[in-house]
């Protein structure tokens, strides 16, 4: 008997992360989900001892298998591309200032905003996974956060406590040419 194919190979047959098949592209995302769960919760911690290492151990892997699922519920592609690698570096500065900013904000009353950002609008999964990577990096900084993304207006919505330098909101939202 012989397997349906696509342009991607056997229907129904991918596992894992993209270009990794079978049981070892399963087993590798996993992995991947874990360490980076279990990463995220120890850099969180002021002391890094052995029952905090169990229990964020033990959460990443419930986390790493629940995000894998998810993942594979969703139709995006969520191959990195270029582009993400400068969202990530801005995140660590725009989570800096933004908290310099909110300090002044909680002081007094100061502005905020809802604001539009617009994305891409298809269902295709590119632009499934550049909506997805955009609302991860503008809610990991303090200053906004995403509550609303709307496929068919192109837009995603964000809360924003506090703007300015480096501009995270402008640099997601994809220019002319990102091939979506």
């Amino acid at each position: 008997m012989t397997a349906n194919r696509n342009r991607n190979g056997p229907v129904g047959r991918f596992f894992g992360l993209p270009g990794a098949r079978g049981v070892s592209g399963a087993v590798l995302e996993l992995v991947l989900w874990w360490i980076g769960g279990t990463l995220s919760w120890l850099v969180t911690v002021s002391t890094v001892t052995l029952p905090e290492t169990v229990a964020a151990a033990s959460s990443a892997l419930l986390g790493a298998v629940l995000a894998r699922t998810a993942r594979r519920a969703m139709g995006f592609q969520a191959a990195a591309r270029g582009i993400w690698l400068r969202w990530a570096a801005l995140v660590p500065a725009a989570a800096v200032t933004d908290t310099v900013r909110l300090a002044r904000w909680l002081a007094g009353p100061r502005g905020e905003s809802l604001q539009d950002q617009r994305m891409p609008g298809t269902a295709s999964p590119k632009a499934t996974g550049w909506r997805a990577a955009a609302m991860i990096a503008l809610s990991s900084t303090p200053g906004s956060v995403v509550f609303y993304s709307d496929p068919d207006a192109h837009r995603i919505h964000v809360h924003v406590l506090a703007e300015g330098w480096p501009r995270l909101d402008r640099h997601v939202s994809p220019g002319t040419g990102q091939g979506l």
